[in-house]
């Protein structure tokens, strides 16, 4: 029992100190290569790769939400050589998510790569940190790449000052919305490919009740599928409708409840496959306004269609004319009877 449980605890620690290795020895963390992009600036990053196999990491540190990542990368080789690129998030510490890279042959250059990565608030609202890897390799003799790192930070924050979150009890207050009073939302959503940002929600409270609506109108980029949709306080949706082709979707709410109550407006992408870019919602209430049916009584028209009438002579010549055929007819079939009845007996007569 003793020997059992002593190589569990080997065991244990084995592992426990093959994963604190793995950790401290990812070039991810470890690297001295360290930008906080949170400073005022961020000045170009120039260097050389030289060798066979040469690999250089580089830790971008203090990405906040609402915020993302322009990277610029120019090269240019001495010789033809292998070349690999490869952009990484940091999805939990010490654990990578691949972004995009490249691996190619270059000769001569230069040539420029281009990524970005725009980082969302998942409701901590906490930065995040990136990490990129550039390297050679050449296995036919040494070679040399020069390299230029440009850095950008675009501000993609919502309304509100910062990027909204995608969760309810996250949302970004909007305030109370009155009758005749409108507020103007404004925010981004990610495509899949350069970013996680595709829900963005608001919270408000309004006073509806008999005869007002409440107005959400969302426009976005022509060709983008957004979806926009209000929810009650609980989280249920009440309305929704997506963006047409020119990028347009509107929804309208109405209540015989003129309680105060909490409003969500929630707009989101598909995942990101409907597309990205900024977007705008309009928020109104208004007094409703009350259609008019016209209604449009149509008679029926009868057509009366009338048979032509025969005269009391001529119906009376038709009767007799069929009673007169039907006795000659029958007058013929008797004597046919007759007469083919006496053959059959005289033709018995002459048998026996």
């Amino acid at each position: 029992m003793r020997e059992t449980t002593a190589l569990l605890t080997i065991v244990v620690l084995l592992a426990a100190f093959t994963a604190v290795s793995a950790q401290t020895s990812d070039p991810c963390i470890t690297t001295d290569k360290r930008i906080n992009l949170a400073g005022d600036t961020l000045p170009p990053i120039e260097a050389t790769l030289a060798g066979r196999l040469r690999e250089d990491f580089y830790r971008f540190e203090n990405l906040r939400p609402g915020e993302r990542l322009v990277l610029r990368v120019t090269v240019t080789t001495n010789t033809s050589t292998g070349f690999n690129t490869l952009l990484m998030w940091e999805i939990r510490p010490s654990q990578f998510s691949r972004i995009g890279g490249v691996q190619t042959i270059q000769a001569g250059g230069p040539l420029e790569y281009v990524y970005s990565w725009a980082h969302s608030n998942f409701g901590e609202n906490t930065s995040t940190t990136l990490c990129f890897k550039i390297g050679i390799f050449s296995e036919a003799r040494p070679a040399k790449a020069d390299y230029v790192i440009t850095l950008g930070i675009e501000r993609l924050v919502d309304t509100g000052g910062r990027e909204a979150a995608d969760k309810l009890e996250k949302a970004t207050p909007l305030g109370a919305l009155r009758t005749g009073e409108t507020t103007i939302i404004s925010g981004y959503l990610t495509n899949s490919s350069e970013g996680l940002d595709y829900v963005d929600t608001y919270v408000l409270t309004a006073v509806l009740g008999k005869g007002k609506q409440l107005t959400a109108t969302l426009t976005t980029q022509p060709g983008n599928i957004y979806e926009l949709v209000i929810l009650d306080q609980t989280g249920y949706g009440l309305r929704s409708n997506r963006t047409n082709t020119s990028g347009e979707a509107a929804v309208s709410l109405e209540t015989q409840d003129a309680a105060e109550k909490t409003y969500y407006i929630r707009v989101s992408n598909q995942g990101g496959v409907g597309g990205g870019g900024p977007y705008t919602i309009t928020l109104s209430i208004n007094e409703a306004t009350t259609s008019t049916t016209t209604t449009t009584t149509t008679t029926p028209i009868t057509t009366e269609i009338t048979t032509p009438s025969l005269s009391h002579e001529t119906a009376q010549l038709i009767v007799y004319g069929t009673v007169t055929g039907i006795a000659v007819l029958a007058v013929a079939a008797t004597v046919i009877m007759r007469r083919r009845s006496q053959t059959v007996v005289g033709e018995e007569d002459q048998w026996y």
